[in-house]
């Protein structure tokens, strides 16, 4: 008997049957609450950052998700987009080129450019990250499975799946693994991983129908632009597939089916080009090359392997037989995927390797219960308790701890900008009102908040874009308000930074305006918290000093 690999599909000819189309079919009860739940869930810490701001006296910057320095990095961005539309590096007193295009960030810009704040312009994301996901698992549940029940399985478990895993020898979980716990803080990602489950969809119905479409490289280019880890999955995807169908390709090819070779032509080029703009951006922008060799980091892959095995064990189930159609061999094909841009991100070509394994859970949920279903399983007693009783097991333990554990992330800390003090809320907003341009040279806790809050630049704040020199310049910052280096170190420093104001936080300082003398011009308290404005810097020299004596200028704005 010859073996049938698993990835195996038939020649060219005839469309496979494929399961009757469910569109127009409204949400039911199910679904609805589904959405309810994986809408709540996201809204949870938020929901911790409110209670804080509320019971702790304190003002709330607007991040959303464990690790704010990602979100403040998007408020960056959003403040540059409403002063220049394109983006430009905010966390260093250097003039950096406004070069970066993103869409999403474009449109928070427009509108915090007419006074809504650019926390809420970011947050306005959320629920649109979370709509477009669950219709995206929808469409693809819709679209392979017939019956009502296998729609409702795989619909929650690409929602809500979630496992341990060890992580350094602790117990944990991996949160890009599982859409809910991205939901806090990273629509980007989420609404990429929509777009490109969408596009396979819009895929499989194109190829079948043997028609071009500029669609499916549309959204495959904008989720690029959005994530671009995302774009290398559907060009990788629809790569891997298409070479699997060699034969159909090759009579398209001997027979002229131009039509048809447009399809995955276009894909594959519209989806790319975006990612030319990202490996462009790397070479030819110094603050894009220095972030990308700073976000290098491992992961190990025991984790991730331990993590996702109890969806991708039964996962594995779905590979026996042929492919039915081409969007299950390219739901087959992406985990080999995943485990390709993985090994790629690790190499200095890219960085941050766990967002490829960002939807991971989608089609792993298809295969699932599909495999499931094509095997004896189906059978057993009481066999639709089991079924709800697994699933519940994939999905409640997980998120339950990561609900239960996310205040330890969220909750008020020293030096963690998610919460400063009223007085430090009121020096900000002094800087986002003074017209005076120039950038600020404060402490890495509040250099998070300035770009984001104010839209001037910051001598340090962020150690992917503080660069080079990230660390030192932080430990320089220190030193300088906490009175511990020299009067000659203190005024050194300030005149190589660039910067025009100091803003001191509420944590003990030293008085600056003694300590620099006549490099102060005037002095505004606010409570505990105080704005030293400088006069206009000269040219800046020495390892810290920010090179172009204008570095410091902004637009002048007002919110």
């Amino acid at each position: 008997m010859r073996l049938q690999s698993p990835l195996a599909v038939p020649a060219a000819g005839p469309p496979p049957a494929v399961p009757a189309p469910t569109r127009g079919r409204g949400l039911d009860g199910f679904e609805i609450g589904l959405l309810v739940v994986f809408a709540a869930l996201s809204m949870w810490v938020v929901a911790l950052d409110v209670f804080h701001a509320a019971h702790d006296g304190l003002t709330w910057t607007g991040t959303d998700g464990y690790y704010i320095v990602d979100q403040m990095q998007y408020l960056s961005w959003i403040q540059s987009a409403a002063h220049h539309g394109l983006i430009s590096n905010l966390f260093v007193l250097r003039s950096t080129p406004s070069d970066y295009f993103q869409p999403a960030i474009l449109v928070s810009g427009a509108v915090a450019a007419v006074g809504v704040p650019s926390w809420l312009a970011l947050l306005l994301w959320k629920p649109v990250a979370v709509v477009t996901l669950f219709l995206a698992m929808r469409a693809v549940a819709n679209r392979v499975f017939s019956e009502t029940m296998h729609r409702r399985a795989a619909l929650a478990l690409g929602l809500l799946f979630g496992s341990f895993t060890v992580i350094y020898g602790a117990l944990g979980i991996v949160g890009d693994m599982m859409p809910s716990w991205l939901s806090w803080g990273y629509p980007f990602g989420l609404i990429a991983v929509a777009l490109i489950v969408f596009a396979l969809v819009r895929y499989d119905r194109m190829r079948v129908a043997g028609r071009p479409d500029w669609i499916c490289g549309l959204l495959g280019a904008l989720a690029s632009t959005l994530h671009p880890w995302q774009g290398e999955t559907l060009i990788l995807l629809i790569l891997f597939a298409e070479l699997i169908r060699w034969r159909d390709l090759m009579l398209w090819w001997r027979t002229a089916q131009w039509r048809r070779l447009a399809l995955p032509v276009l894909t594959l080029a519209l989806t790319g080009l975006p990612l030319l703009y990202y490996l462009l951006l790397g070479h030819l922008d110094l603050s894009w090359e220095l972030a990308r060799v700073q976000s290098k980091h491992a992961f190990p892959f025991t984790a991730i392997a331990i993590g996702i095995g109890p969806l991708a064990i039964p996962a594995l189930l779905g590979y026996r037989g042929r492919s039915e159609t081409m969007l299950e061999l390219l739901l087959r094909v992406w985990g080999p995927v995943a485990i390709v841009i993985y090994i790629f991100s690790a190499t200095g070509l890219s960085a941050t390797p766990l967002h490829a394994f960002d939807g991971i859970t989608i089609p792993l949920a298809v295969l699932a219960v599909k495999g499931v279903t094509r095997t004896s399983l189906r059978t057993i007693p009481r066999g639709r308790l089991v079924a709800a009783v697994a699933i519940a097991l994939g999905i409640v333990p997980a998120n339950a701890y990561a609900v239960a554990t996310a205040h330890e992330f969220v909750d008020p800390a020293g030096g963690n900008a998610n919460f400063i003090t009223h007085d430090e809320h009121a020096a900000l907003r002094y800087l986002a009102h003074n017209p005076d341009p120039g950038g600020v040279l404060t402490q890495f806790y509040l250099g998070e908040a300035v770009p984001g809050t104010t839209g001037r630049r910051t001598f340090v704040g962020n150690c992917l874009w503080s660069e080079p020199n990230c660390m030192p310049r932080s430990l320089a910052a220190d030193a300088l308000f906490r009175g511990q280096d020299t009067r000659a170190q203190a005024q050194q420093l300030v005149r190589q930074s660039g910067a025009r104001f100091l803003l001191a936080s509420c944590a003990p300082h030293a008085n600056l305006a003694r300590r620099l003398g006549g490099l102060v011009v005037s002095t505004t308290h606010f409570g505990c918290a105080t704005v030293y404005e400088l006069a206009p810097p000269g040219e800046a020299e020495g390892p810290l000093a920010e090179l172009p004596r204008d570095a410091a200028v902004r637009a002048p704005r007002r919110q």
